[in-house]
Formats: C-alpha cells, structure tokens, sequence
C-alpha cells in the first residue's frame, strides 16, 4: 500500500459510550472543518501508523460477506448509495451496539475519508474508522507578554491508535490494530468481523511458538532436546517446511491431541489458523527456532541456556533425600 500521495477529504467525529454502564451514543450532525495541520497529524499519525502488512485483516461473515455490516457499509459508500455523514453515523451505531463487555470504555471515534492511496498501480479511496479511547495530558505555554506561564491541556494523541481500522475501496482487505485488545477482543471479533491475513513472518513465528509450547510439555529433557533437534534439522535440510510437517515430527513426541491443541491456540492469538500445506521459509523458521532452542527444561523448575555450538547428549539428576539436588549433565557439540 503507497500512501505517499494520500489526502484527507472529510472527517467527522462522534462520542461512543458503553451502552451497559448507561453511556450515550452522541452523533454529531455534521463533517468537521480540517485544515493543513489536522490533516497532517491525522496523515503522519493514524494513516502511517496502520499501514502495515502485519496489521493487514480480511472481512469474513460466515454466511455472506455483505452481511458483514462495515464491509456492506463501504462499499454501499463507495457505490454512492450512501452520503459520507450517514455512513459515519452507521458505523457509530454499529460501534455502540457492540460496545456492552464491561471493559470497553468510551471514546471518540473519528471516520475519515482518504484519497490517493495506491494498491500496486491502482489508485483508490479508504475510510478510516478509529476510536480514542485514552486522552493525554499536555502541558501548554500561554505567552502574555513578556510573561510565560504553563497551562494545562487533554486531547488525542494521533500517533498512539487505540483502536483503528482502514477499509480500502477495492476488495474486501481492512487494516486493523486493536492497542487494547487483551482486555475485550471486541474490535477486531465483534465490531469489525475480521481475520488476520498471513504473511511468511507471521506464520514463521506462530509455528517458532508452537514448537516452543510443544517443547514445554515434555517433561524428559533429553526427548525435549531431541525433539528440538529434530525440528531444526528439517528446517536446515529443506528450502521450505509445511506445517504437517512440523505437526508430525512433534507427534512422534507428544500426542496427536496436543499438537493440535497447540495450533489451535496459536490460531486464536494469531488470528488466522494454518493447515497442514501452509508453507513456511525454512532459513527463516531455523534462525528462530535456533534462538529459541537454546533453553532446555531439565526439571525442578529450572532450565538451561545451552549454547548453539552444543546440543545436551545425557542428564541425570540426583535428590539426595536431605534437600540437596546433583545434576549430571553431558552436552555434545554440534556439527
């Protein structure tokens, strides 16, 4: 996505409640006036702060995408079947049903209208949905004079996105962050109905993570650092690894149920899930799982950080009966 012509067209702002604690829904009843240095903070800050592949969503509805109500929104806009305040008003309706987890706060939600966006060499629109759920406080220096003094001001920071959302013109794609998500994972479930889009990063550090929570659950350090080994070598050996492949290399260690139980976890942080022929970079998935492979659980609650050079070749530990603990332990180096 090519942002460097981008432009700001129209804005509006309106106040979001949370209809469970009995907060309004405040609609305001026209655009708002935005001149050269809004636009420019709004530019630099919300625009450049969510143009990101690993911020990069798709609209989903499991039965028709157009009954995914942002989705059918923009594009009733982007038809001209929708006035631009009218659809602002939409979304914070749509925002406010949505809004009744306890933890969600109030907020100001600006919808922004942008232009000159650019997807390869199609030029195209988006709307910009985001919601300022925490004010700042700023000191200010009112000048009188020969006279300096401080004062006191509380407003948006726009290079901090609470929650954001841009919904391109062309297809179903949205950019999304969610800063706040770990308390009501309403954003991007509820409200926008979105999943994540994968790209060789992600899917290389979701599966680096299930290796990591599959190592954990192995109790007998030398299987724990055989199974590493094991997944390391399949990456080093090959210019590309699937997941089923990790997946059946981990099933020679732990059941099938918990290699399982493993990806579907990954799936839900992640936001999207990974089948068995998902491909993943092997040079890439080795030089994370090296890092990661290093620390070895050897029991009683403690690990050791071997270095890349050595691999753990035998453990025995020894409780003496009278709270002493010896641990023999003999490492090999790697080739």
């Amino acid at each position: 996505m090519v942002i460097g012509e981008a432009r700001v067209e129209r804005l509006v702002v309106h106040r979001v409640g949370n209809p469970a604690r009995g907060e309004p829904l405040q609609l305001s009843e026209r655009t708002t006036e935005v001149n050269d240095e809004v636009s420019a903070l709004i530019l630099e800050g919300y625009l450049k702060g969510i143009v990101s592949d690993k911020k990069k969503y798709q609209f989903v509805h499991e039965s028709d995408l157009n009954l995914n109500e942002l989705y059918h929104y923009s594009r009733q806009f982007f038809r001209d079947e929708l006035d631009f305040l009218e659809l602002s008003r939409r979304i914070a309706r749509h925002l406010y049903a949505r809004s009744q987890h306890p933890n969600i706060s109030a907020g100001d939600l600006l919808v922004v209208l942008f232009s000159g966006l650019a997807e390869g060499e199609e030029p195209q629109r988006a709307l910009g949905v985001f919601k300022s759920e925490i004010r700042d406080d700023f000191l200010t220096v009112i000048e009188s004079g020969t006279v300096f003094d401080l004062g006191h001001a509380s407003g948006i920071n726009p290079r901090l996105i609470d929650k954001g959302a841009l919904l391109l013109e062309h297809g179903p794609t949205v950019y999304a962050v969610d800063r706040l998500g770990q308390q009501a994972k309403f954003w991007l479930d509820d409200f926008l109905q979105a999943l994540r889009v994968p790209d060789s990063g992600s899917r290389s550090r979701m599966v680096a993570e299930v290796v990591e929570q599959i190592s954990g659950g192995i109790d007998d350090p030398l299987e724990q650092a055989r199974f590493k080994d094991e997944c390391l070598a399949l990456c080093q050996a090959e210019e590309a690894v699937s997941a089923g492949q990790v997946s059946a290399v981990a099933e020679r260690f732990v059941p099938r149920e918990q290699v399982s139980q493993a990806f579907d976890t990954a799936a839900e942080s992640y936001g999207f899930a990974l089948d068995d022929s998902s491909e993943l970079p092997a040079q890439g998935m080795a030089k994370r799982l090296e890092r990661m492979l290093s620390k070895v659980g050897v029991g009683h609650g403690m690990s050791l950080l071997l270095p890349s050079s050595f691999g753990l070749q035998n453990f025995h530990s020894l409780d003496d009966g009278e709270g002493g603990l010896t641990l023999t332990i003999k490492l090999r180096r790697r080739e």
